[in-house]
């Protein structure tokens, strides 16, 4: 049989038109395949007073004239759709259009603009990074002109750029959960629309279904039923996918390219049969047990970069943890966990990868902790594992996301996880370059990079050493904090902390904390090139807590000079 979904069906559409003609006009049709005769056998009978049919073929455009029209006697017509689908296939719908799904379908203008808007914003980062792959020095914001140079360098996807898809892809996902999610918590009525339009819900739908042998047909109508706003449940699953439950079925869109790199974005519907509590759970017991084959199977192998490898294996393990106290949860990219524990485990040392696996045992019940603090009332619905290049907000620097359903609404809360070999006073926070520090994406008050353009010249010329550069470097942003408002050096802080929980494991204590940061509402204090001359630090809340900027290379004074960056180290507080 033909592998090209489009073909089969046409063809299907096609067979089954010329069966069901040959069938009104009582002419045999046992030279057909057993799919169409039964299809034809269906029809006849949910329609016995059939007059004529006609197909889409004979229609102006095939993309939007529905497969068959029945003409009754009764003189009214009936719309039929028909899919031919693998035993256990899903039922592939259509591909609609990414910048008008939200308008058309659940019929909001303004949650189409605001998603276009970002569209927009992505696809064009998306062909700058591509662009940067050619190798040559592009600095064009110009769609065309970064197409036509993508279209010579890459006339289709490659290993080099596929990594620069899914980052679109994932990213506008997670653009349309949150619209849809603020949708449904607002109880917008345009999900109904969706359902009704998307589900075909006017119109009849044939579904043949084909197993292994020609015998094994069976053929059936879809006729989901109309569900109650509060059995609407949105949901996102893989890397590209969200989905929506109606009742007992669910609707998924999935984001694509309709053709190559410079195509448009298309979302691909479907249906699907959303997985029950049993399913989830079975599926969990499943990935519990890779995890334990590949711990058990732990072979160690000096690496570098120990200590990232260290924070990506308790990532998976609080992530394995989580499947552990909710059995029924609902993972949102079946096994994250065993594809991060198996890329970074063998890094790691045998007992200190004993140590994180016991020691994570804490992390869920002081999370859950934190959760019940904020909402009182909530249910875990899913997890999911954040790919660190996938981050778009750089003040959200969770490492997992868990879905909550609060009083009949979806909120998604992001925790940041810490693996730490014992409470130490100070918490790395972020790494920011130098030149974003005082820019808005934290302080707002300032640029560095003049400072820094003059310190490297000096650098180059030997008037300053590496020590020195950093000593310069830290003095002017000192300087420039000192004369910052109260206001802006808040911002910068709260900036600095992150939006996400944090929830922390000591793993060779034992013991974890999860901790949401406040807003802050004492007196700042700049702290010039204190506690050394390369560091400056602030504090609050009558000095209970602080952090304290500290700038390094990004390489080592071998390679001379590099990009100058500033670790922020939070002093923990419980």
């Amino acid at each position: 049989m033909q592998t090209n979904p489009r073909k089969i069906g046409d063809k299907h559409v096609f067979l089954v038109h010329q069966a069901l003609t040959r069938s009104l006009n009582k002419l045999p049709i046992e030279d057909f395949t057993k799919t169409v005769k039964k299809t034809v056998d269906f029809i006849t009978k949910l329609y016995p007073n059939i007059t004529s049919v006609t197909s889409k073929f004979e229609q102006e455009n095939t993309n939007v004239a529905k497969d068959l029209t029945l003409y009754l006697d009764d003189g009214t017509t009936k719309m039929v759709n028909l899919f031919l689908i693998k035993k256990n296939g899903k039922i592939q719908a259509k591909n609609i259009g990414a910048k008008s799904f939200f308008s058309k379908y659940f019929l909001s203008d303004s949650v189409q603009e605001k998603f276009n808007e970002q569209l927009e914003k992505y696809y064009l980062e998306y062909l700058k990074a591509i662009a940067k792959e050619t190798g040559e020095n592009y600095i064009s914001s110009d769609t065309k002109e970064l197409k036509k140079i993508i279209s010579t360098h890459f006339p289709k996807f490659t290993t080099e750029i596929e990594q620069h898809r899914n980052k679109l892809l994932y990213s506008l996902r997670e653009e349309c959960f949150t619209l849809l999610k603020d949708s449904y918590n607002n109880k917008d009525r345009g999900y109904y629309h969706a359902y009704h339009t998307l589900f075909m819900t006017d119109e009849t739908t044939v579904i043949t279904r084909y197993g292994k042998y020609d015998s094994d047909v069976k053929v059936e109508r879809f006729s989901p039923s109309s569900p109650y706003f509060n059995l609407i449940e949105i949901y996102k699953t893989g890397k590209n996918t969200v989905g929506i439950k109606y009742g007992e079925t669910a609707l998924t869109l999935r984001f694509k390219f309709e053709s190559g790199p410079i195509s448009s974005i298309k979302l691909a519907t479907s249906y699907d049969k959303f997985p029950s509590e049993n399913e989830n759970e079975m599926n969990n017991i499943k990935t519990k047990h890779k995890m334990f084959l590949l711990l058990d199977n732990h072979k160690y192998q000096k690496g570098s970069n120990q200590s990232n490898a260290i924070g990506k294996c308790h990532e998976a393990i609080t992530y394995y943890y989580f499947l552990e106290y909710y059995p029924n949860i609902k993972q949102v990219d079946q096994d994250d966990c065993v594809e991060l524990i198996s890329k970074y485990s063998n890094i790691v040392k045998p007992d200190v990868l004993k140590d994180i696996f016991n020691s994570t045992s804490t992390i869920v019940p002081v999370i859950r902790e934190k959760l019940y603090e904020k909402y009182q009332d909530y249910e875990i619905e899913s997890i999911e594992l954040v790919p660190d290049s996938y981050i778009e907000d750089k003040l959200s620097t969770g490492d997992i996301k868990l879905i909550l359903r609060i009083n009949e609404k979806y909120k998604v809360e992001t925790i940041s996880l810490k693996a730490l070999a014992k409470r130490s006073s100070k918490l790395t926070t972020k790494n920011p370059g130098v030149g974003s520090i005082l820019g808005p994406t934290y302080f707002n008050v300032g640029d560095l990079t003049p400072t820094v353009r003059d310190v490297k010249e000096r650098f180059l010329r030997g008037d300053l050493d590496h020590t020195e550069s950093l000593q310069e470097l830290a003095i002017e942003l000192g300087r420039q904090l000192e004369q910052t408002s109260q206001n802006n050096l808040k911002r910068g802080i709260e900036n600095l902390l992150g939006k996400s929980i944090v929830a922390i494991t000591f793993y060779r204590e034992g013991s974890s904390i999860c901790k949401e940061h406040n807003k802050i509402k004492s007196v700042v204090k700049v702290l010039v090139k204190t506690p050394s001359s390369t560091q400056n630090t602030l504090i609050w809340n009558n000095g209970l807590e602080l952090i304290s900027l500290r700038m390094k290379f990004s390489r080592s004074q071998k390679y001379g000079w590099s990009s100058v960056k500033l670790v922020s180290e939070y002093q923990l507080t419980e």
